[in-house]
C-alpha cells in the first residue's frame, strides 16, 4: 500500500503498509524511483521500550536535599500510601494506563548511597523505609512489567549484590537464607528478576557527604565484572549491564577492555538537548523547540554510532538498555515561564523516539523515561507543595504534555510491529549543543576548518586566594593545586573572545564545533578524597545566562599523563569561550595537584546528518490482524501536512483517530498554555483501501483501523 502525502510545496511521500503477506512494492514519487520492502511483520512489539521509573533511593547526601527524603522513603515519590500499605489510586491508575513493559528501581545517581538491605524486613525494623523493595515489587507485579534493578557500586560489596539476587530469585529453602527472609516478608515465591545494572553513570560520584571516590574506567570494568560474576554464581540466568559513555572514547575503551563475559548489555542514558539557560524568544526559542522534536531522529542515529563503538571496543555486539532518556533540557533556573523540558515539543520528540526504538536493528532491549512522577522531568505531578517540606497532595494530578504521549502510545499500540515506509518533506536543522546539524540528504564527514589554536590571544583571568591556587606557563601549560577543598569548585582560567578570528571560525558558521585537546595528570596527597575532576569549556556569558557548556571529566583517574579531548558546539550567538578547571566534591577534603599541558582548541565542521523528516509514522497491529494502529508525529512548527493513506490487503471497515496538540509547541500545560486532546475517537472518512487526513503542526495522532 501507499500513503501519499502532498505538503504545501506538493512534495510527495509514501507510507507502505502491508499487513498480511510481505511482498515487494514500488513506491514512486517525483524525486526518486525505488523498490522497497514494506509491510513485513517485523516481530512482536517490545513493550519494555515503554518503561518507567519508580524512585526508591533517598537522595539525602547525593544532591542538595537538606534532610532524609521522606517523599521517597515513605511514598516512593508519590506512588505509595504508607497508611493503607497500597498504591495511591490516582497515580497508580495512570501508571497502569501507560501499560509499562519495564519499571526501573531504585534510582539513578541516588543509588550511590542506597543499601537495599535496609529496605526489607519487618516495617518496624526499617526506620523511615516505609516504601522498600517489596512494596516496589508489589507495584511491579500489579502492572506486569519487567524489573530493571540498579545495583549500587559504592554501597555494599559483590557479596551484597549476590545476596540481592538470592533474595529476589531463589526458592525459600534452607540453602538460601535471604530467600527465606523474602518469604518471611510476605512473598514465598521468587520474583524472577532478570535485568541488573551494575552502577549508574560510573564516571561520577555525586555523594556530597563522606568521601567520594570515582573509580578509574579500567576499575569500573573490572569491578562490574566482579559483581556480575558474584550475582551469576547465584542465578546464571540473569543479565548484567555496565554503563557506557560514548562521548568519551578513552573512558569507554578502558571499561570495555576490562569487562568479562559476565557482562551482557550496555547501559546508555540519552539526554540529547543540552541547555541550562533561561527562557528564549523568537528564532532562538524556535531552534530549541525544533531540537526537541528532532531529538528522536538525532539520537537514533547516534545509537547506530554507539553500536559500532561497542563492537569495536568490546569485541562483540552487546544489546543496549536505555535506562534513562528525555528529550527536554535541564534548566536549573527559577521562575521560568516555560521550562522547555515540559513543552509539547519535548513530548512530541519523546513520542517519535519511542517509535524509532521499536526498530530491532537498534538492538535496544528497554527504554526508561526519566522520570514520570513528581520528578524533574515529571509527566504527572501530585504534590501540593515541595515534597521536601510537605507530602500534602493535589485534589487531582497535574498532567504535563508528555503524559498524553504515553497515553497515546498505550492506546495505539498493538502486539506486532509492522514495517512502514515514510517519505516526508524534510527540513534543515543547524544543530544544538551535541546534536549534529542536519543538512543535505547524505551523511557528511567531519572536517578541520583550521589548525590554529583558537586559544591564542586568550586573556588569563585572576584567581582569588583560597583552596584553589593556579600557576601557568602561557596558555598551554597549567598547574592547579587544591588544598583542603570541599564541595564544588569551578575556577575560570582564561577567556577567549572572538574579535580577531575570521568569520568561518566563529558562530554562526554552520556545523561549527570546537575540539578541546590537552594532556593532564592528577597527583593527590595521601589520604585525599578523589572527587570528580576535569576541565570545562563554557560560553563567555557564563552558564547561568547562556546555559551552554561542556565538562571534560575523568581527570581523577589520570595518575600519569593522559590525553583528553571533547567537542563543544557553541550557540549561534556565542562570542567567546571560557576555559575552566572543575571539581565536584564532597565533605571530605581534596588535596593534590592537577597538571595540564598542550592545551589547545581547534575549529571543526562537525559531521552533518541528513535533513530531518517533518513527518514520522509507526505501525503496529493486533495479534489477530483485526486492528491496525498508526502513530503519526508532525514535527513541524508551522506546517500542516495533508496526507492520503492507502492500505493494501487490509479492507477497512472503520477508522478513528485521536490527536494531541496545542496552539504553540512551547506550551507546557499550565493556565496560559493548555495541551491536551484536540480530537478523541473521531471518525475518519474511509473507503476499503484509503483515507485522507491533515496532520496539524506540532501534533501527535493515533489512528485505529478496524478490518472488515
Amino acid at each position: 500500500g501507499r500513503v501519499e502525502l502532498a505538503g504545501p510545496d506538493h512534495q510527495l511521500a509514501a507510507f507502505c503498509v502491508l499487513v498480511k503477506e510481505p511482498r515487494l512494492r514500488v513506491a514512486h514519487d517525483r524525486r526518486r524511483h525505488e523498490i522497497r520492502r514494506a509491510g513485513e511483520v517485523v516481530g512482536p512489539v517490545n513493550d519494555k521500550i515503554f518503561g518507567h521509573f519508580i524512585k526508591g533511593a533517598d537522595n539525602f547526601g547525593i544532591f542538595s536535599i537538606p534532610k532524609p527524603d521522606l517523599a521517597v522513603l515513605h511514598e516512593g515519590d508519590g506512588i505509595w500510601n504508607p497508611e493503607t500499605k497500597s498504591p495511591y489510586p490516582a497515580p497508580f491508575k495512570i501508571l497502569k494506563s501507560y501499560r509499562p513493559g519495564a519499571l526501573r528501581y531504585p534510582d539513578g545517581l541516588g543509588v550511590h548511597g542506597h543499601d537495599w538491605k535496609k529496605t526489607v524486613g519487618p516495617l518496624e525494623s526499617r526506620g523511615d523505609w516505609k516504601f522498600g523493595l517489596n512494596e516496589f515489587m508489589q507495584i511491579n507485579e500489579s502492572v506486569g512489567a519487567e524489573v530493571i534493578f540498579v545495583v549500587s557500586e559504592y554501597i555494599g560489596t559483590p557479596q551484597d549484590a549476590a545476596d540481592l539476587v538470592e533474595y529476589l530469585n531463589m526458592p525459600a529453602t534452607e540453602e538460601y537464607p535471604w530467600a527465606i527472609q523474602r518469604a518471611a516478608d510476605g512473598h514465598p515465591d521468587p520474583y524472577d528478576v532478570t535485568y541488573f545494572e551494575i552502577g549508574n553513570e560510573s564516571w561520577v560520584d555525586w555523594r556530597k557527604t563522606g568521601k567520594p571516590q570515582v573509580r578509574p574506567p579500567a576499575e569500573v570494568g573490572r569491578y562490574a565484572s566482579q559483581v556480575a560474576e558474584a550475582m551469576k554464581a547465584v542465578d546464571p540466568s540473569i543479565q548484567c549491564g555496565v554503563p557506557f559513555l560514548g562521548e568519551n572514547l578513552r573512558w569507554t575503551e578502558a571499561v570495555f577492555q576490562n569487562i568479562s563475559e559476565s557482562i551482557d548489555f550496555v547501559v546508555i542514558h540519552t539526554y540529547p538537548v543540552k541547555y541550562g539557560g533561561r527562557d528564549m524568544e523568537g528564532e532562538k526559542e524556535d531552534q530549541i523547540l525544533e531540537a526537541m522534536m528532532a531529538a528522536g531522529y538525532s539520537t537514533s542515529l547516534q545509537l547506530k554510532r554507539d553500536q559500532q563503538i561497542i563492537r569495536e571496543h568490546a569485541g562483540r555486539d552487546l544489546p543496549i538498555a536505555i535506562t534513562e532518556y528525555n528529550m527536554g533540557p535541564t534548566q536549573q533556573q527559577k521562575n521560568l515561564k516555560r521550562p522547555y523540558r515540559f513543552t509539547l515539543a519535548s513530548a512530541i520528540g519523546t513520542g517519535d523516539y519511542l517509535g524509532r526504538l521499536l526498530n530491532p536493528d537498534l538492538n535496544v532491549i528497554t527504554a526508561i523515561y526519566w522520570n514520570w512522577l513528581n520528578g524533574f522531568f515529571e509527566a504527572v505531578h501530585t504534590y501540593a507543595g515541595h515534597p521536601w517540606h510537605s507530602l500534602e497532595k493535589l485534589d487531582e494530578p497535574a498532567l504535563r504534555p508528555t503524559h498524553y504521549i504515553f497515553q497515546l502510545w498505550s492506546d495505539f499500540r498493538g502486539e506486532e510491529t509492522v514495517s512502514i515506509q515514510v517519505d516526508s518533506p524534510t527540513a534543515e536543522f543547524p544543530g544544538w549543543a551535541r546534536m549534529r546539524p542536519m543538512i543535505g540528504d547524505t551523511l557528511q564527514e567531519e572536517t578541520i576548518l583550521s589548525d590554529r589554536n583558537i586559544l591564542e590571544g586568550s586573556r588569563i583571568l585572576p584567581i582569588k586566594p583560597g583552596s584553589v591556587s593556579v600557576t601557568h606557563d602561557g596558555i598551554e601549560s597549567w598547574r592547579i593545586t587544591y588544598e583542603n577543598l570541599t564541595g564544588n569548585a569551578f575556577t575560570n582560567l582564561m577567556i577567549r573572545t572572538f574579535g580577531d578570528l575570521p568569520g568561518e571560525l566563529i558562530p554562526p558558521t554552520q556545523g561549527l564545533v570546537y575540539r578541546i585537546n590537552y594532556e593532564a595528570k592528577w597527583t593527590p596527597e595521601e589520604g585525599s578524597s578523589s572527587p570528580n575532576i576535569g576541565m570545562g569549556v563554557m560560553d563567555h556569558r557564563g552558564y547561568s545566562k547562556s546555559g551552554s557548556a561542556i565538562a571534560v571529566r575523568g581527570l581523577e583517574g589520570a595518575q600519569d599523563w593522559t590525553h583528553f579531548e571533547a567537542e563543544y558546539q557553541p550557540l549561534q550567538d556565542t562570542r567567546g569561550l571560557v576555559i575552566l578547571a572543575r571539581v565536584e566534591g564532597g565533605t571530605e577534603p581534596a588535596n593534590g595537584t592537577v597538571e595540564v599541558r598542550n592545551l589547545k582548541i581547534e575549529a571543526l565542521q562537525s559531521e552533518l546528518d541528513p535533513e530531518r523528516a517533518l513527518l514520522s509514522a509507526y505501525a503496529t497491529r493486533s495479534e489477530d490482524n483485526r486492528r491496525l494502529y498508526l502513530t503519526v508525529f508532525n514535527m513541524s512548527l508551522d506546517e500542516e501536512l495533508f496526507t492520503k493513506v492507502e492500505i493494501d490487503r487490509f479492507p477497512i471497515q472503520k477508522g478513528t483517530y485521536t490527536e494531541l496538540n496545542s496552539e504553540e509547541a512551547s506550551a507546557v500545560n499550565d493556565e496560559g498554555s493548555r495541551v491536551g486532546w484536540t480530537a478523541e475517537d473521531e471518525i475518519l472518512e474511509t473507503n476499503e483501501k484509503s483515507f485522507t487526513h491533515t496532520f496539524p503542526p506540532h501534533s501527535a495522532t493515533g489512528i485505529l483501523l478496524e478490518r472488515k
